[in-house]
């Protein structure tokens, strides 16, 4: 990571997949931290959600996971068969 100081702030980058990419900034120099929302090529922040079929990030482990998931949103790769068992239900 490498900082920069930028006039009144500062600004963080990293190297990602072989670029330097700005990961965070202290804004317009009020230091109020900016967290870039993260994508395919950018470090940053994620969102979390209550909402079905969305990720949901547990606020004190830091940890993400699936809420839940729709079998209609399921991948099964071509001669894969997925088998869904209910047991004796």
């Amino acid at each position: 990571m490498y900082m920069v100081r930028v006039d009144d702030h500062y600004e963080e980058y990293m190297i990602i997949n072989g670029v330097w990419d700005m990961v965070g900034t202290t804004g317009d120099g009020s230091a109020a931290f900016e967290l870039q929302v993260a994508t395919a090529a950018r470090l940053g922040g994620v969102k979390s959600s209550t909402e079905p079929d969305h990720i949901a990030v547990n606020p004190e482990s830091g940890f993400m996971t699936l809420n839940q998931v729709s079998t209609t949103l399921l991948y099964v790769p071509q001669g894969d068969t997925l088998v869904l068992y209910g047991g004796s239900a």
